[in-house]
């Protein structure tokens, strides 16, 4: 009782403070909203550029990877570095028991998995065929570094050359197709298919980056795909100062379609430009598989 009383006893006071603070007759002014000025698309991806992460290696040594399929919950520890334009290496334990590290080059990839004692060996175009989305190791280390990339990975051109920028949900959206050109494409099949042959592609991807207005970080992606309901969506959030750069805290991504797949990534103890060690190294005991 004695509790209660004391619980009471602040509710009241501050209910008196507030009255007195505010009154009945005052109106309180709300403040309007910030208005977003219109920026070009060059200037936006310069100024996302300028805000990211500029460093030759990164350190998170510490990642906690939550993974929903199908409602079925499994989580992970872990950690990983990157030399930039080079190598990346992420580590794996389950509780306190290592499963496995992961090493990814910009052609190949290693993987050792303590428990069967196994060390898988491929090519990266696996991890497309097995993603079923075309990823070279520019976008997996985008990603894991929180750099700007574009579906359109080409070395002889300005990868955003064709891509709109719009005000949109109070955050610069800048998208691979205008919303204009995609609804003719979307009404009309033969505007699609002329649309994929110009790209050269079997699948046409749709994607759109969401950049928050005052930090000019990425706030949000999507990756739609024109032929099928199939997509994926990042969210980028929790952004933290890393000397002077930011960061996210959380990646989430969760795949669009029929199949309900969730992953959550959260990260800390980020540093920049202190890693030394990038070996890489399994026991002969280890049996050698290659996977294609």
């Amino acid at each position: 009782m004695r509790h209660f009383k004391k619980v009471v006893s602040y509710f009241t006071t501050a209910f008196i403070l507030s009255f007195l603070l505010f009154g009945c007759k005052h109106i309180e002014k709300v403040a309007a909203p910030k208005k977003i000025k219109h920026l070009s698309r060059g200037r936006v991806i310069k100024l996302v550029n300028d805000k990211s992460l500029n460093y030759e290696t990164l350190t998170v040594r510490k990642v906690n990877f939550t993974l929903d399929n199908e409602g079925k919950e499994t989580s992970i520890r872990g950690s990983y570095k990157i030399r930039r334009d080079s190598v990346i290496q992420m580590y794996a334990q389950k509780l306190s028991i290592p499963v496995g590290k992961l090493e990814v080059s910009q052609d190949s990839f290693k993987l050792a998995y303590f428990i069967d004692q196994e060390l898988f060996v491929g090519a990266n175009t696996y991890l497309s065929k097995l993603l079923g989305l075309e990823v070279d190791y520019s976008v997996l280390e985008a990603l894991l570094s929180n750099q700007l990339f574009s579906v359109r990975q080409d070395s002889r051109e300005n990868d955003f050359r064709d891509y709109a920028c719009e005000i949109e949900d109070r955050m610069y959206k800048i998208s691979s197709i205008r919303s204009s050109k995609l609804k003719r494409i979307n009404k009309n099949e033969v505007a699609l298919e002329r649309y994929r042959n110009k790209l050269d592609v079997e699948h046409i991807i749709k994607q759109d980056i969401y950049i928050d207005a005052d930090s000019f970080v990425v706030k949000r992606m999507l990756f739609k795909d024109l032929n099928s309901d199939n997509g994926v969506r990042l969210e980028f959030s929790r952004y933290e100062k890393v000397t002077e750069q930011w960061f996210p805290g959380l990646m989430e991504i969760e795949l669009l379609g029929q199949k309900k797949v969730k992953l959550a990534i959260e990260l800390s103890k980020v540093s920049l430009n202190d890693e030394k060690n990038f070996g890489f190294s399994v026991s002969p005991k280890y049996k050698a598989k290659l996977i294609e």
